[in-house]
């Protein structure tokens, strides 16, 4: 290949990757997302993206780029429509059912019984995602990819049972990566790659400050009641950050290829804002000193400021690491399986922590644990032209049953997937592939006490959830 087509190539992955910086989220164990393409969604990410000429290993192992000996361009839309329900009830500090509280003519508090559910707690969402292949010669092939490593997103009625413990999660970020892979030898190779990601967090939960007062030493355990106003705290916060990624690609015989690739922790402070929407009542808890020049909130809880028009925050939400080992083995010239095995790191995620001006907002435990990922799929080439794909993989939850909340309800889940792909003949070097994926996720138990500092409040009940993902790619091999 000559410079100019290299440069030429070169430019329209750029443009390919610069182009895709909208994002939704496709969801999996935690807060991860699958980086597949649509050939790996229709095998349930099984074999990962050691199948032959897969633009996605630019990313996912860029070792494997090595074995790629034409300039091949992808782009990959999937659509996601995730379901989730609450089932189940909840109570305030005292044990009392979740109400709304007003006072009566003699200043008494009236409990009005809350009995909704919260509705539907999932989402739709659109994902772009591109990959680039680029060889550079007999030995060294480049890459370039934009993926959607990190995301996730529960939306919840703003007045439902659980709204101390969430309303609106959304966590989305867009990689761009650049990898490189050395051709060792005709069986071996190695690659590495550097991800810049922009990672933006959306949530808010109802704050209930009198609850929070009841709670507190400080304040001698005064019955304040519970549910009495509404302050809802809306955060929202961004960040760049950088990773890298690593893999090793070997072909053993003519039939096999076994691929092994790491993806480092990427450290991941968020910064912005938030801001407290009250009523009046719960808002002068915040601003009017009672004691001291101090407010009811600084007394109940010495070094909490909160203030209703907006200040600093922060948190730190970082992305794990995770390993795959892959095997592709090739029975005929129709049939191709694959196997991936998956381990990511998530114990390193202990508690989501709210920070502002280095004072402690709120810190909520989740204690996330490591998990494995395992999926079995292929490809049989029904004609030349067309192949038929199938998958099975079954997806561990980090999340304990301690400390599991709304916010990401998540559960085991095995994924189901069939797919297709066709050369279009008219059009050399073009071909499109299709795929959908369901997601069948175990029920799981919502039974979780909240941090004294948003109230005490408890929840008893389930989560329901499945998800679909719908994909479709365009792939141009120059």
């Amino acid at each position: 290949m000559n410079n100019k087509k290299q440069q030429a190539h070169a430019l329209i992955g750029l443009a390919l990757v610069g182009g895709l910086m909208a994002t939704g989220v496709a969801q999996a164990g935690g807060f991860m997302t699958p980086t597949a393409n649509t050939a790996g969604w229709g095998r349930a990410f099984g074999g990962g993206s050691m199948f032959k000429d897969d633009p996605s290993s630019a990313f996912n192992n860029p070792a494997a780029m090595a074995f790629i000996d034409k300039t091949i361009s992808q782009f990959t839309i999937n659509y996601a429509d995730i379901n989730i329900k609450y089932k189940g009830s909840a109570y305030d500090y005292s044990g009392r059912p979740m109400s709304e509280t007003t006072l009566d003519e003699n200043f008494s508090p009236v409990y009005h019984d809350r009995t909704g559910d919260g509705g539907q707690g999932g989402f739709e969402a659109w994902v772009p995602t591109g990959f680039m292949v680029i060889p550079i010669n007999d030995r060294f092939s480049f890459g370039l990819s934009q993926v959607v490593p990190m995301g996730a997103r529960t939306t919840w009625d703003p007045d439902w049972k659980g709204r101390d413990f969430a309303v609106d999660t959304r966590i989305e970020t867009v990689g761009l990566t650049a990898s490189l892979s050395f051709k060792v030898n005709d069986q071996f190779s190695v690659g590495g790659g550097a991800i810049l990601q922009h990672t933006k967090g959306f949530v808010s939960q109802n704050v209930d400050l009198y609850a929070a007062a009841a709670q507190s030493p400080a304040l001698g355990g005064i019955p304040f009641p519970a549910g009495l106003g509404y302050s809802l705290m809306r955060v929202k916060v961004d960040n760049n950050s950088l990773g890298w990624f690593a893999g090793v690609a070997w072909k053993p015989t003519e039939f096999d290829t076994l691929g092994l690739n790491y993806h480092a922790k990427i450290k991941n402070k968020l910064e912005g804002k938030y801001n407290i929407y009250a009523d009046p009542g719960s808002e002068a808890l915040m601003t009017t000193p009672v004691i001291d020049g101090k407010t009811l909130v600084e007394i109940a809880y010495p070094g909490l400021h909160l203030y209703p028009g907006g200040a600093n925050a922060s948190t730190q939400l970082d992305i794990p690491a995770n390993a795959s080992i892959d095997w592709v083995h090739q029975f005929s010239d129709r049939l191709t399986l694959g196997t991936s095995v998956t381990w990511t790191q998530w114990s390193s995620f202990k508690a989501l922590t709210l920070k502002s001006d280095g004072n402690t907002i709120v810190s909520i435990p989740y204690n996330y644990k490591n998990t494995w990922m395992y999926s079995l799929g292929g490809d049989y080439k029904l004609t030349d032209d067309f192949t038929v794909r199938a998958g099975v993989a079954f997806d561990q939850t980090p999340t304990r049953n301690s400390t599991r909340d709304p916010r990401i309800p998540d559960g085991d889940r095995t994924f189901a997937s069939l797919g297709f792909g066709y050369k279009i003949r008219a059009i050399p070097g073009l071909s499109i592939d299709g795929a959908y994926s369901r997601q069948f996720v175990e029920t799981v138990n919502l039974k979780t006490k909240n941090v004294d500092r948003l109230g005490g409040g408890s929840l008893d009940g389930k989560s329901e959830a499945k998800g679909e993902v719908v994909s479709m790619s365009a792939t141009y091999e120059f």
